[in-house]
């Protein structure tokens, strides 16, 4: 059995899709620049006749679909919506409304079956492009042996908060100085280098507030350590298919404060494994953070709910092995 998986290098599709191949034998990743993506009809170059099933991202999946060949196909994320419009910038409005709304819609009227990374997901993509597809969902899965709580508690203050992300409308960074501002002093945010280049898209830290720390370019592999030395992780993107770093964050035994939106509350259960707020509500994300730094007994609570939640719905294990079966279910012709 051969399995094919074209993904863009350097990408969280790549993370998932690498631990597919190290855990299903015949599958053999293919990865190819992202910048390859805005000249989609060379994608096929990275697809193969002899493949027994191509699996790709549902983004350029079209692309690499061969006659006689099964195609399965991932959605990871979808912003082609109308309701991105605010999140986007004009240039990505019209990229997302336009080519990439029209790939969506060709890769899941050719492929065999969809899967779907979330409930939301799934069910925002096919309403909006108006296709029913077999659709199956999978969610991510992170590999919990390596992603554990600290062996000790941290010591007192400051309360330290995670932020992982980039300078994208949707990820809402912008709101990290807003946010420094609101919790005063006791509190740290750390940020990841998906902020880079924050200086020049007008981004300053906060005088007065939290303590701002970039924490430069971290490779996956040293994430589980970043994770346990916070206390909390901090999401306020307002569209994400899945949300690794969360499920993550949570298999590290972290609460999670975050957006009531997208595939978010699919992850984080509200006072059970975190406090969700509305889109761009800082004042009630500074309040839930300070809730938690208040309550040390409720992180811990918190911690321990979202550890025992990623071992029952979110381990890599998990993923794999549902893969593996429906890998196994379209090459037996159960899709035909």
């Amino acid at each position: 059995m051969k399995i094919l998986s074209p993904v863009p290098r350097g990408s969280g599709v790549e993370v998932l899709h690498r631990s597919l191949m190290q855990g299903i034998d015949g599958y053999v990743m293919r990865t190819y620049s992202p910048w390859w993506t805005l000249l989609p009809a060379a994608l096929p170059a990275f697809s193969a006749r002899d493949a027994d099933l191509v699996h790709a991202s549902a983004d350029y999946g079209w692309w690499f679909h061969r006659r006689g060949v099964p195609l399965v196909v991932t959605l990871h994320n979808y912003t082609s919506d109308q309701a991105m419009r605010p999140f986007s910038s004009r240039l990505q409005y019209v990229h997302y409304r336009s080519d990439l709304r029209w790939f969506h819609r060709a890769t899941l009227r050719v492929a065999t079956v969809v899967v779907a990374i979330s409930r939301f997901i799934g069910e925002i993509a096919t309403r909006d492009l108006g296709v029913t597809p077999h659709l199956r969902l999978i969610y991510n899965g992170v590999d919990h042996q390596r992603f554990v709580p600290a062996g000790q508690a941290r010591g007192a203050r400051p309360f330290r908060v995670l932020f992982c992300g980039n300078l994208n409308r949707r990820k809402r960074a912008h709101l990290l100085p807003a946010l420094a501002e609101h919790l005063g002093t006791g509190f740290e945010i750390h940020y990841t280098s998906g902020l880079s280049g924050a200086a020049q898209a007008g981004w300053r830290p906060a005088t007065g507030g939290a303590r701002l720390h970039a924490l430069g370019s971290v490779p996956h592999a040293e994430m589980p350590a970043v994770y346990q030395s916070m206390d909390a992780l901090f999401m306020p993107s307002v569209r994400e298919g899945f949300g690794l770093c969360v499920a993550e964050a949570m298999a590290c035994g972290l609460p999670v404060v975050a957006c009531a939106q997208s595939a978010l509350p699919e992850l984080v259960t509200q006072d059970r494994g975190g406090l969700l707020c509305a889109v761009d509500d800082v004042a009630g994300y500074a309040a839930a953070l300070r809730r938690l730094a208040d309550d040390a007994a409720l992180c811990r609570d918190m911690g321990g709910y979202n550890r025992q939640r990623v071992e029952r719905l979110f381990t890599r294990d998990r993923m794999v092995g549902e893969y593996r079966r429906l890998f196994e279910e379209v090459l037996d012709g159960g899709f035909n």
